[in-house]
């Protein structure tokens, strides 16, 4: 195992190049037909595994949430009452995404896989939106250590990669909207 170098976010979990170089694995372990294997993976990994990251991006948006700055309920300021009424909106739309996603893995529905990439793209998109306006909310002190809003930020980057960018994400809604 190779570890790799630290990250600009989600730094609390390790990560590293794993290389398995001659290593039988017997017939009877493994997973689905030969030269199937990327069907195995988008079928019993990657779907779950965007559902889970989807999910991670609607976690994150809800810790962005800020709620009182200089000792004030945030909502006495009408401006950043907006922000806020915003972001919740595009939280629980998402979340409702992500729900519906698992429902269908869960079900063994064929089309999860879409509905997992389509909760991933829609979750990303979001987390996106909600850290900007959580950071600005913030003003300046949001944007320095040891700030938790500085923490989701950087870490909500990573959410765009996760699993395949937004363009993995639009070629598997894409292929399985052309395909019925």
């Amino acid at each position: 195992m190779n570890p790799l170098p630290d990250s600009m976010g989600v730094r609390g979990t390790d990560h590293a190049h794993m290389i398995f170089d001659r290593s039988p694995v017997p017939i009877e372990n493994r997973l689905g037909e030969e030269g199937k294997g990327l069907e195995v993976a988008l079928s019993v990994f990657l779907t779950p595994s965007r559902i889970s990251v989807a999910m991670s991006c609607v976690g994150l948006a809800r810790r962005a949430q800020v709620r009182h700055t200089f000792g004030k309920p945030l909502a006495a300021r009408q401006a950043i009452s907006f922000a806020l009424a915003e972001n919740a909106t595009d939280i629980e739309a998402s979340r409702q995404l992500v729900f519906h996603a698992a429902r269908k893995f869960e079900a063994g529905d064929d089309k999860a896989d879409m509905f997992a990439s389509m909760a991933k793209l829609n979750a990303v998109d979001m987390l996106t939106r909600v850290t900007d306006r959580a950071l600005q909310v913030h003003g300046g002190v949001g944007y320095w250590e040891p700030n938790e809003i500085e923490r989701i930020y950087r870490d909500a980057r990573a959410q765009r990669f996760e699993e395949g960018t937004n363009e993995v994400q639009k070629a598997v809604i894409a292929r399985d909207l052309l395909n019925g």
